[in-house]
């Protein structure tokens, strides 16, 4: 949710009387702030900044990317049936379905904030203001290392909109699906967007069209474009050229077709005239067409304005004032901005710019004429506070205009050294004492109001208590008029994000990074790998217990997070003894189970319990296997059963509970127990199976039991096919070709490179689902080299790695591996590098090892190992 701007009582979403007053009370409860000493590093902030938008990022794509919290989601967005389309855009179908069959790609684009609709408004404010700010200081992204991230941002934006924007055969738009989602459903759901599915969360979206307008959305993405535009031409002219034909061909459009775009509540516009300006300003920048500035400046032989300006300037005398910034509804400030730097000698345009950035320093910059005492009011540390709901994005936004300004105004720093205190203050020299930035400087805001980072899996924004991922480079909503901020996950007016709210503030710290940072570092090495948790467990206690029966719930856990997603292959079995009943004369045909209670029921749907089986049928060791295959499975799951043992043919019964294997521990409340054992397609993931009954020795040499020959497949992924880079990143995989259990930690894997110099290397997996900390890895240098392998990567297993059963396999074992230097490597030399199996195929370069003894592959040849 957010405040809209102009006409702020008019919009409002007002809080009841009731609502108010629980909030009051809740923020009686907040404790202290932490207060640390301010910390200003611009190219650090500023490379934190972009993270925020790998966070935000809908589709597919985003599992392996620089998050490893954030995974492919709203997958259904990329098969949108035709069947949904508005009536008027039935005759449309072969434009929008040219392939026929039925659906559309709507996929892409950029969750709004903390929810996950991709609303139109703000969307397109953002991948317009981002654009902005990397046009005007480009260098300093360049510098920082930051240019590519960046381009990928801004990408994930044009590619989602050059698809959905749709033109005729004559190159006029006749749709352009401007939203995806609807805002009262989606706020319904509060968890990871992983696991939020279209069949309980509809997504329904909506399009622009002749019959139903959307000229503010339309206008906003135009000028966007066409800043993609600028921002691509040079490196790669056709993809510009995409860009900018679209863009022209929207802004028609949206000339064309009058109206504003829906808004279901949320973000709706005040009127278009002023994203309309904002495009006519960004095309003539891209064509230097003049016709395009006269649309919005046009003028009677009256001096009366009838182009865009009329919206807001009666005539060419009016002294017009600006008290707003370049925002999500209201854009002026940034047209004047921009029109002030394209026109240096049109006075009116400068004075429009330069008396809203002069207003927004609260009087420390003066205005030119000594008389005009109108300034908005800072907070008592000197804040510039607009309206407390995300003040920090207004902030940051007066800043943007105005370093821009001093950019073609090199001798305007007065303005620019006020908004380097702003920023300052943001970045934690604050009475708060901590940054408002997630994830920067020595103490900052712990609790955005964001889902994802969350990590909710139960849909409350309580638990759990603390955030399971830094949400990095997120610019929290920001104090009030006091200086007070409130940072609670559950406070939205205070603790928001929002990629409107990061936008400006992008540009406004590459803007402060070439002013004044640029001695300043990003920081090495980042992101930081996340510590690793055990994501599948299983918890359990007794429910009731007598000499007949005893009675369990088992609560298992799927707690991926890294990236969160469903498992459709978990099971866990329950292991028992009934030695009690055998010397009873009794079998396990006399035990009998009974479910009591299955949540999966109540989702439609049922876990499949099989057993008992014999795990070691002479010592009376048995166990009951719950199987959850084919079911999307995420967060908790409960499944209560008996076993119940039958009285002997005296009537007597002779349960004893007490040597179970899965009960030793288990008490009246939950318990985390490694004696269920958990497995995720057939591998164990946690926990252990009952140790070995010792055999008692009768003095007889045994006969020896014939070896079961173990045998392993490695299947390849190349993910950095080039043949110069700085990251080797190999994707592999382990199958057990054998027909018995094979233990992992008796396995090794060699992946053979040229080093290509001498200096020291570090090895990470960044994903297994046999869990990252249990893949090992070490860098061996040969003794004797070879032209294609003077080293190998040996991965290795730990015993947490479970067994695989046979035919069963590993899954992707995603791991890289770079030089400490980061200077390059050059794979064209590689004897394991196979460029062209970019999707898993077997490569017999890479080599396999049980106990030591090569089962799988051909190790290079020639060489000699050390």
């Amino acid at each position: 949710m957010k405040l809209p701007t102009e006409f702020p009582l008019a919009k409002r979403m007002v809080l009841s009387r009731a609502v108010a007053l629980l909030v009051l009370c809740l923020l009686m409860l907040i404790p202290p702030a932490v207060t640390a000493e301010p910390y200003y590093n611009y190219a650090e902030a500023l490379q934190k900044s972009l993270y925020f938008y790998d966070a935000e990022k809908c589709g597919k794509g985003i599992s392996g990317g620089r998050l490893e919290w954030r995974g492919d989601c709203h997958t259904e967005d990329y098969e949108y049936p035709v069947s949904k389309l508005p009536e008027e855009l039935v005759r449309y179908q072969s434009i929008l379905d040219p392939d026929g069959d039925g659906l559309i790609d709507l996929g892409g684009g950029f969750h709004d904030a903390g929810d996950h609709v991709r609303f139109g408004l703000p969307q397109s404010y953002a991948f317009s203001t981002l654009g902005w700010g990397f046009y005007e200081f480009r260098e300093a992204f360049v510098r920082t290392g930051q240019e590519e991230h960046m381009l990928e941002i801004l990408k994930w934006f044009s590619d989602c909109y050059l698809k959905t924007i749709y033109l005729d055969n004559q190159g006029k738009v006749i749709a352009f699906c401007y939203m995806v989602g609807d805002g009262d459903i989606d706020h319904c759901y509060w968890g990871p967007p992983e696991y939020q599915s279209a069949s309980t969360y509809p997504r329904p979206a909506r399009f622009a069209t002749a019959e139903n307008p959307a000229s503010d959305i339309s206008a906003g993405v135009a000028a966007g474009l066409a800043i993609m535009y600028l921002n691509c031409k040079d490196e790669e002219p056709e993809y510009a050229a995409q860009c900018l034909e679209k863009a022209v061909a929207l802004y028609d459009f949206a000339k064309k077709y009058r109206g504003l775009g829906y808004s279901g509540g949320y973000y709706g516009s005040a009127y278009d005239e002023d994203e309309l300006s904002w495009a006519a300003v960004w095309l003539y920048e891209a064509t230097g067409k003049i016709e395009y500035i006269r649309e919005i400046d046009a003028v009677d032989s009256g001096g009366i304005y009838t182009g865009y300006l009329r919206r807001i300037i009666a005539d060419t005398t009016n002294t017009w004032q600006n008290i707003w910034t370049h925002c999500w509804d209201v854009v002026w400030a940034g047209v004047f901005t921009k029109l002030a730097t394209q026109f240096p000698d049109n006075e009116q345009f400068d004075y429009f710019s330069r008396w809203n950035l002069e207003y927004w320093t609260g009087g420390q910059v003066p205005h030119e004429d000594p008389r005009d005492t109108t300034y908005l009011k800072p907070t008592p540390a000197g804040y510039a506070m607009l309206n407390t709901w995300g003040s920090a994005r207004y902030n940051c936004a007066a800043q943007l205009c105005t370093l821009v300004y001093q950019k073609y105004h090199p001798d305007r720093t007065d303005l620019t050294d006020w908004a380097r205190g702003q920023m300052e203050y943001i970045m934690g020299n604050n009475p708060m004492g901590y940054s408002y930035i997630v994830g920067y400087g020595k103490a900052w805001a712990q609790h955005p109001h964001h889902r994802a980072a969350h990590g909710s899996t139960n849909n409350n924004m309580n638990v759990p208590a603390e955030h399971k991922h830094t949400l990095w480079g997120a610019l929290v909503g920001g104090p009030d008029g006091d200086d007070i901020h409130k940072d609670l996950t559950t406070d939205y007016v205070y603790n928001e994000v929002a990629i409107d709210y990061n936008a400006a503030f992008v540009g406004a710290l590459a803007g402060h990074y070439l002013l004044y940072g640029k001695d300043h570092q990003p920081l090495a090495d980042f992101p930081p790998a996340e510590p690793r948790v055990n994501e599948f467990y299983a918890e359990a206690k007794v429910e009731q217990e007598n000499k007949e029966r005893t009675q369990v719930t088992i609560r298992i856990h799927n707690d991926s997070v890294q990236p969160p997603r469903f498992n459709t292959a978990l099971s866990c079995r329950y292991y028992f003894n009934i030695t009690e009943l055998l010397a009873a004369g009794q079998s396990i045909e006399a035990v009998e189970v009974a479910v009591m209670y299955d949540q999966m029921v109540s989702e439609g749907a049922a876990t499949k319990l099989t057993g008992p089986f014999a795990a070691d049928a002479a010592n009376g060791i048995y166990y009951i296997q719950m199987d959850w295959a084919g079911l999307k499975f995420f967060g908790t799951r409960e499944f209560h059963f008996a076993l119940v043992a039958a009285q002997d043919s005296d009537y007597t019964t002779h349960w004893d509970p007490s040597n179970d294997w899965s009960r030793q521990d288990l008490g009246t409340t939950y318990t985390v127990t490694d004696r269920i054992p958990v497995y995720s397609d057939g591998v164990l993931v946690f926990g252990r199976e009952p140790d070995p009954v010792p055999t008692p020795s009768t003095g007889a040499t045994p006969s020896p039991t014939p070896e079961q020959p173990a045998s392993v497949q490695v299947s390849y992924r190349c993910c950095e096919a080039g043949s110069s880079v700085n990251t080797i990143r190999p994707w592999l995989k382990v199958k057990n070709t054998g027909s018995a259990p094979l233990d992992l930690a008796r396995v090794k894997l060699r992946y053979w490179f040229t080093a290509d110099g001498e200096g020291s290397q570090t090895y990470v997996c960044d994903y297994t689902k046999v869990g990252a900390g249990n893949i090992t890895g070490s860098f061996v240098k040969l003794t004797n080299p070879v032209p294609t392998a003077d080293s190998y990567l040996e991965i290795g297993f730990t015993s947490g790695a479970g067994r695989l059963a046979a035919g069963a396999g590993t899954g992707d074992i995603q791991i890289r591996f770079h030089k400490n230097d980061y200077s390059p490597y050059d794979q064209s030399n590689d004897y394991s590098f196979q460029p062209e199996l970019l999707s898993p195929g077997e490569n017999t370069r890479i080599t396999a090892y049980i106990d030591g003894k090569l089962v799988y592959g051909t190790e290079p040849a020639g060489i000699s190992l050390p």
